[in-house]
């Protein structure tokens, strides 16, 4: 570490900004992604790039062919999906001049390939996937998907691939927002892409019992639901679903909530789940999902248990799990501090937000059970570049590889209010971004320890910040392919430099921002800042993150970047100051009419003061300084307008060569997300 830097971290520390105390080191040589032809992600363990290239033809020039003892090993749906995925890529036409290329599955040899990993070779022979299990040969066709749409030629190369941890999954909350099976599966479809294994399936929350019920069907009852009143996931359906999940080598654990989260139960039966008559309840209700759901399809089963203090918590815990494991299921609950005590034999989800997130990953040694991790945030929290960057930084239960206990992690959303158009929840959570993201650490591991670097993002000659920018290229290319139909609301940060001056206080406000617009820093409190993206203080939710979490309301800050602009003109720029809570919509509001935000926000562009000239519906309105969970605002949807990554880009006016834009941002209160995101939206 150089002196600049060290002197960088301790300031910082002192600061309370949380950066990492030691360098962050990439799991592999980045010179491994330079080379590549091809975008992928998660990124392999090991890989070899030749020089040669073998044409890709179309799709009826590919044979696939079992190169072992027992062909059905090849021959099960898993495989046969994968393949088909890659025949879809592959345009159609056959050509005489086109050369075939065939692609041979052949059972691993030696020690060093197993379960999910796979050896993936590219040569003159065509193609060879070695894997041991059936996973294997799905993930390895899943690189070759990727491969190949990288352009008109595979590079010669070996593959050597293994995930780091067991677990990778994803999680969607259709107990408040019922979403249809269609879009499940395509989002299943899509997380299979990136190796996802696993996904958590909630069912039920407190506006509904979204399950067929055949031993209480008043719990279907639509006088007994808040939302999405007539909507019902049949057994039938719910089986098509796992169906279609274990074709795409994914888990599915579907979580009844318990004893929580419950209003409509209260509604139907006129007691709590928690009472004698509840676990009765519950017991029956169990017994026939499990009936109806088989152990070998569900194996893992979630009751839920968070967020709620009962006088029986042992009993109940003990009650439900024991019944479970009876029925051949193991369990699995939320492991907070603030839930249920878990269960002797089952899987703790850890989770967290405020004081019990912060800024650092879970200390592994606080795991004394099975643990899947879900602290590093939830997609429903923050804006999309926060969420990329703590889980690209992020080191699974604290650690750089899994086992036994430290099984893996799953990126959650909750998206907790009202959502009419169920099609934008993945834009209004970035959803695809932060499941990229999730799906590279926890394939590839690593024990680089980036805990700060959320907050605050290193210089660009730093490791980190160099591997940083080209997972941001690999997520930029697949744009183009996996997500081309999708919302993928994420602009990549370009090492923008920011000088960053304050905070000061109210009083101080006018004769700083003169000092600051006249170009006269000297004397006043500045530091260096990385990132299209720039956070200062976020909600308490999400733990005080940023630089200057201990500042007070009434603080002002500013950020001053110089821009090059090639050709001058109007430029795009992604621009926004606060993201609301997409779980309790605490946030400053829809700014007024030429305003930036409800916080006094204002941008200069070579010292002209530049007026957004966004027009919005809601200009001036929808302020919540306070969480909203049971609050009528919770009913009403959130809209774009509310939500800066989902507006146009705003043109801002430009002169040839290097432009200085100045930006303050006051600090209003801890309802606000404190911060700056001024991205340059590349063509």
């Amino acid at each position: 570490m150089n002196i600049k830097r060290a002197i960088a971290c301790i300031v910082a520390g002192m600061m309370g900004a949380g950066i990492a105390a030691a360098e962050w080191t990439s799991p592999h040589p980045l010179q491994w992604e330079r080379k590549a032809p091809a975008a992928l992600i998660p990124f392999p363990q090991k890989v070899e790039w030749g020089k040669e290239k073998l044409p890709i033809p179309g799709r009826e020039q590919w044979k696939l062919v079992y190169g072992f003892a027992k062909p059905e090993k090849g021959k099960d749906k898993r495989v046969q999906t994968a393949w088909e995925g890659l025949m879809n890529d592959l345009p159609a036409g056959k050509k005489k001049s086109e050369a075939p290329v065939t692609c041979t599955l052949k059972q691993a040899d030696g020690q060093d390939i197993h379960g999910e990993g796979y050896r993936l070779t590219v040569g003159s022979d065509g193609v060879t996937i070695e894997a041991a299990e059936t996973a294997g040969f799905f993930n390895g066709l899943q690189t070759l998907r990727q491969l190949v749409a990288g352009g008109k030629n595979l590079r010669y190369c070996q593959i050597v691939d293994w995930p780091a941890f067991a677990v990778r999954g994803f999680h969607e909350d259709c107990g408040r927002n019922f979403q249809s099976i269609e879009s499940l599966k395509r989002q299943l479809d899509i997380a299979s892409r990136l190796k996802v294994n696993y996904f958590h399936w909630h069912l039920t929350d407190n506006p509904g019992w979204h399950v067929q019920c055949k031993a209480y069907p008043q719990l279907n009852d639509a006088r007994h639901r808040t939302r999405d009143l007539h909507d019902t996931y049949s057994y039938d359906q719910i089986r098509e679903l796992i169906a279609f999940a274990r074709d795409r080598n994914i888990t599915i654990i579907p979580e009844l909530d318990m004893p929580g989260h419950s209003q409509y139960f209260v509604k139907a039966f006129g007691f709590a789940m928690h009472t004698e008559e509840g676990m009765k309840v519950l017991e029956d209700l169990i017994r026939e999902f499990c009936k109806e759901i088989p152990a070998e399809d569900c194996p893992i089963f979630h009751i839920g248990a968070d967020e709620i203090k009962v006088p029986n918590a042992k009993e109940f815990v003990s009650r439900m799990s024991n019944l479970l494991l009876s029925l051949g299921r193991t369990p699995m609950q939320w492991g907070g501090p603030r839930d249920l005590p878990v269960g002797e034999h089952s899987i703790s989800q850890r989770w967290g937000e405020g004081g019990e997130m912060v800024d650092r990953s879970l200390k592994p040694e606080t795991i004394q059970c099975r643990t899947i991790d879900s602290s590093m945030g939830y997609t429903n929290l923050f804006d999309p570049a926060m969420l990329v960057r703590r889980w690209f930084f992020m080191r699974p239960c604290g650690v750089g590889k899994g086992d036994e206990q430290k099984m893996g992690v799953l990126i959650c959303n909750w998206p907790d209010m009202r959502v009419d158009d169920k099609s934008s929840i993945p834009l209004h959570s970035a959803q695809w971004p932060g499941l990229c993201a999730m799906a590279e650490r926890a394939w590839i591991g690593g024990d680089g320890d980036g805990d700060g670097l959320a907050s605050d993002m290193p210089a660009p000659d730093t490791e980190a910040a160099q591997a940083f920018m080209l997972f941001e290229k690999r997520m930029a290319a697949l744009r183009k392919t996996i997500f081309k139909e999708e919302h993928f609301p994420y602009w990549s940060e370009h090492a923008r430099k920011w000088t960053i001056i304050g905070p000061v206080q109210e009083e101080q406000r006018d004769e700083v921002r003169a000092r600051v617009l006249a170009g006269k820093l000297d004397g006043l409190e500045t530091r260096s800042a990385y990132g299209a993206n720039i956070y200062f203080r976020t909600k308490p939710s999400t733990g005080y993150l940023g630089l200057f979490p201990r500042s007070k309301r009434g603080s002002c800050v500013w950020a001053v970047m110089e821009y090059t602009s090639k050709d001058g003109g109007k430029e795009p720029f992604m621009i926004g100051f606060d993201a609301p809570a997409r779980s309790s919509r605490r946030y400053s509001g829809v700014p007024e009419a030429g305003e930036w935000s409800q916080c006094g926000t204002k941008i200069w562009v070579n010292g002209r003061e530049f007026k957004n000239p966004q027009r919005y519906k809601l200009a001036g309105k929808n302020r919540y300084e306070r969480d909203t969970w049971f609050a009528p605002a919770n009913e009403d949807p959130l809209t774009d307008e509310e939500v800066w990554w989902a507006h146009k880009p705003t043109m801002v006016p430009l002169k040839k060569g290097k432009n200085t834009i100045i930006i303050e941002q006051p600090y209003t209160g801890d309802f606000q997300s404190w911060g700056v995101s001024f991205i340059p939206v590349q063509k």
